[in-house]
């Protein structure tokens, strides 16, 4: 082996690690066909209209633009699925690059791996409820948006590349908005507000940034209220897929997705059994307690450090997660939304670091130092974290389980 291929390896050594680590993860774990309920999506392009889940199906139509058959759906997805590991890998790798040597790298370091063991790991991604769910996608455009602001320095193409991976991100799922918009909201502010405190800052970036989330807005609000495909109803657009391709067609998702009248939906989907969601949405939250703890500790901290005139700016930071609220309410993919929230959490932490954001290595050298005088806390988290099950569509699998075991005792005691 050369010496430039040695020292290649040495320096890309924690991506190459956390690749193959989440690949060895796919290959054991990996289902074995797309679930069911969004596999009709992959066939659907904008020769049906105009509606924000046919952008992936339009790629695949140029490849297929006859027939689609499953096994290829299958194949992109899996080769998307690389992609996606290939750039989470790298932009975690580049963080942990960016403070190599510094205390705060120790605390970066424990962020990465106890997200890397939480039931909203990548993993998550391809487990049988949501294998081939366009969140990966939206994941992928969000990593492709930090890669860019990484790679390059200019702030305005910077702000435009944003932009433009955003719009891509909405057109291919509005859910876009309640999921992965945060850390888009992020990279906004960063580029655009470099330094909190600068003097004699610039304006234009600043208006670009916030005509440019109003425009994402917008676009949401178009996709939600008034797109539309030309099929008139849910039979004729089935038996047009079904020429198209060998999925899986799920009918009844169609149906509420398009024909259904809104308050049918609301009622049969997010008014179905509310009280099993909420209980075991709490149980998750136990469950999820040490992570609960781990960036609780941190944002306390980043505030603590902050500047008084900078603590508005991570205080919009912190509070752009609350953008996830409204998926809680309006649909019933709990899981989904636990496991996008939990990466949205730990990559703004990792891109904030990697900019080398002042309170926020603050706040990760603190962490370093705690896990120096109390690394047992962490040894048990880590094993706790690692124990759970990944997040399935709509719950994790340990909280009905945890739940029943907690009133079994319940019963025994009283």
């Amino acid at each position: 082996m050369t010496k430039k291929a040695k020292q290649f390896l040495y320096t890309f050594r924690r991506e190459a690690l956390i690749f193959f680590l989440l690949f060895f993860t796919l290959l054991r774990q990996l289902p074995e066909e797309l679930h069911g309920w969004n596999s009709a999506w992959y066939a659907m392009d904008y020769s049906l209209g105009f509606d924000s889940r046919l952008f992936i199906g339009s790629v695949l139509r140029l490849f297929y633009p006859d027939f689609l058959p499953a096994k290829a759906a299958y194949r992109f997805v899996f080769l998307s699925l690389i992609l996606l590991l290939f750039l989470l890998s790298w932009v975690l790798g580049y963080a942990l690059r960016q403070l190599e040597g510094k205390n705060a790298e120790k605390g970066l370091l424990l962020v990465i791996a106890l997200y890397l063991l939480s039931p909203g790991s990548p993993s998550y991604l391809w487990t049988a409820e949501n294998m081939g769910r366009f969140d990966m996608y939206l994941l992928i455009a969000s990593l492709a948006a930090v890669i860019c602001c990484i790679l390059f320095r200019s702030v305005w193409l910077q702000l435009i590349l944003i932009t433009a991976w955003g719009f891509i991100a909405l057109s291919i799922h509005q859910a876009f908005m309640f999921l992965f918009f945060p850390l888009f909201f992020t990279l906004y502010l960063k580029a655009a507000m470099a330094d909190p405190l600068e003097k004699g800052r610039k304006p234009l970036p600043v208006i670009f940034a916030v005509i440019g989330m109003a425009g994402m807005a917008a676009a949401f609000l178009y996709f939600q209220l008034f797109s539309h495909i030309r099929p008139s109803s849910c039979g004729d657009l089935v038996s047009l897929l079904a020429s198209r391709t060998d999925l899986p067609l799920n009918e009844v998702a169609l149906n509420y997705e398009y024909f259904a009248a809104t308050a049918q939906s609301f009622s049969e989907l997010v008014m179905n059994q509310p009280g099993e969601r909420i209980r075991y949405g709490l149980v998750t939250l136990l469950l999820l307690a040490p992570l609960a703890l781990l960036y609780g500790f941190l944002w306390m901290r980043i505030l603590k450090a902050a500047e008084k005139k900078s603590k508005p700016f991570y205080a919009l930071l912190l509070l752009s997660h609350l953008c996830i609220v409204p998926a809680f309410l309006m649909a019933i993919d709990w899981g989904r939304w636990f496991g996008a929230f939990l990466t949205m959490q730990a990559l703004q932490l990792v891109i904030l670091a990697a900019k080398g954001d002042a309170p926020v290595l603050s706040a990760l050298s603190s962490l370093a130092d705690v896990f120096r005088r109390h690394p047992y806390i962490f040894f048990f988290a880590a094993i706790w974290m690692g124990s759970l099950d990944k997040f399935q569509a709509t719950l994790l699998p340990d909280a009905p389980v945890f739940f029943y075991s907690l009133y079994e005792l319940y019963r025994f005691i009283f």
